[in-house]
């Protein structure tokens, strides 16, 4: 690596990046509970981004978290004064940034609750990713949690086809436009030179339809100088080299088996040493990519989730029934329906009971001691017994894992009201007005795609009124009505993007 005043690739050609909930605080404190660490309170944390670039994910946390101090560092002098730019017009006062080699991270940086590498390990040269995981090593707390993502084996030696490819067309081209031009061209024809549907045809399809949604991601994976993927088990034996172990993946849905046949799920069980357990499933699934939670050697995880664990944590769910309940002791099948198309069918008491205790709170989560005493309340029953309790969490974490309930491990301030001037947050204006996913207060992502709401996020600064919004998008559009603008509203309410 350079120095941190030489020019980068990242000065001549913008990589805005964005937010990504997976390598939030909150997510990786929630999952650090989960199996068995304490971390550190998010909401009063000390958060290092290295590889911040200009600030896309680290300026959302910092502004959701506003008692954190959040440190990024980059080696783009250019990006980081983007981030210092966009954080000061923005009024986020609580995130430094640093232009910085990361092989002269200063040794009396302090000590960091959460560290963040996100799209940095797989593109860095061996030595500077030994001097990362030397960082996490010694400046992680006691309790804090640490997030490196990478790209994995077996899906690298498929997408490698593509990039040598590509990279070997190229290979005489300095200018960026040009060589993302002839980037694409060299895969389409390609392409089209396979007439049949074979198997490399489809490959090299499915990667060109990945690098044509970003130019940014094109130019800086797959053309990238270096981008070397590496097995899981590889990754963890150089971790564990600096004394850090693995709590879990980020993405909790890609560690399930629930879906595997039933021979194949017993048999994975049946592996004792639970880093193989997950390199196979890298196999199973053909996993391409890795977002792996790590925390210092030698804290005694469990994944046997127990009451206590779960105590320490919110629970969170849009869940809705296709039809009312009337008496959930009934035998009938019940269809809950999330926000988001998810769907699960009960009988059973104890499960309609969370499921409607949970719609009726969205978008705020309930204390799990809390959500216990609710559906105790609504079975009519005045406790739970252990075995009830265990299936309960089991179903908890059940519903976690097939994204159709969210834990939480602090409560955001949220507005579910839809006051006389509505106001979203800063930031989340700032995004949609460029065209970002952008962020709610419960730090999850939304794509937004519809041009309405686009529009409406950016006006709600809390000095309009519901008519003077109303006015203002009829200039954009003449046939928007006001009951478009309530529900507009009440939408982003509901996706937590509403102060009080």
């Amino acid at each position: 690596m350079s120095t941190a005043t030489s020019p980068t690739l990242y000065d001549e050609f913008r990589y805005p990046g964005k937010f990504y909930p997976q390598a939030s605080p909150e997510r990786m404190a929630m999952l650090a509970t989960l199996y068995g660490l304490k971390p550190p309170p998010v909401e009063r944390s000390r958060v290092l981004e290295v590889g911040c670039g200009e600030g896309g994910h680290l300026i959302p946390v910092a502004y959701a978290l506003k008692d954190s101090h959040c440190v990024g560092v980059d080696l783009s002098q250019a990006s980081i004064e983007r981030a210092r730019e966009t954080a000061a017009r923005l009024g986020v006062v609580n995130a430094e940034f640093r232009a910085l080699d990361l092989m002269q991270f200063p040794a009396n940086a302090g000590a960091f609750d959460y560290i963040v590498a996100h799209g940095l390990f797989s593109w860095i040269p061996p030595g500077v990713q030994d001097k990362l995981l030397e960082i996490c090593s010694r400046h992680l707390a006691p309790n804090g949690v640490a997030y490196v993502s990478y790209n994995t084996y077996p899906a690298g030696h498929l997408r490698q086809i593509t990039r040598d490819l590509m990279r070997f067309h190229t290979r005489h081209i300095t200018d960026p436009a040009t060589k993302l031009r002839e980037a694409k061209k060299i895969v389409d024809f390609v392409i089209s030179a396979i007439p049949e549907p074979t198997v490399e045809r489809e490959l090299l399809r499915r990667e060109a339809a990945v690098h044509k949604k970003s130019d940014p991601l094109l130019f800086f994976d797959a053309l990238a100088e270096v981008n070397e993927p590496l097995y899981f088990l590889d990754f963890m034996e150089q971790a564990a080299a600096y004394g850090l172990q693995f709590v879990a993946e980020s993405d909790i849905h890609r560690m399930r088996t629930a879906r595997l046949p039933e021979h194949a799920r017993a048999e994975l069980e049946a592996v004792p040493d639970r880093l193989l357990r997950e390199q196979y499933l890298d196999f199973i699934h053909c996993r391409g990519f890795r977002q792996t939670i790590l925390c210092r050697a030698g804290h005694d995880l469990d994944l046997n989730v127990i009451p206590e664990r779960m105590e320490r944590l919110m629970i969170a769910s849009s869940t809705q029934p296709a039809v009312p309940v009337r008496d959930i002791t009934g035998p009938e099948t019940v269809e809950f329906r999330t926000a988001q198309g998810q769907t699960v069918n009960t009988n059973e008491a104890i499960p309609k009971a969370v499921y409607l205790e949970l719609g009726d709170a969205w978008p705020r989560a309930v204390p799990y001691a809390d959500l216990r005493a609710r559906i105790c309340r609504r079975a009519g029953l005045e406790s739970l017994a252990l075995a009830a309790e265990a299936r309960l969490i089991r179903m908890l974490v059940s519903s976690l894992a097939n994204a159709v309930a969210e834990f939480r491990a602090y409560q955001a301030p949220l507005c579910t009201a839809i006051s006389e001037r509505p106001l979203a947050g800063v930031v989340a204006r700032w995004q949609a007005e460029a065209g970002l996913p952008v962020t709610s207060l419960l730090l999850n992502s939304f794509q937004m795609p519809e041009p309405e709401l686009r529009r409406l996020l950016p006006l709600l600064d809390g000095t309009r009124d519901h008519p003077e919004l109303l006015a203002e998008l009829r200039q954009a559009d003449p046939r928007i009505t006001a009951e478009f603008l309530h529900k507009s509203l009440a939408r982003l309410a509901e996706c937590a993007m509403l102060l009080a």
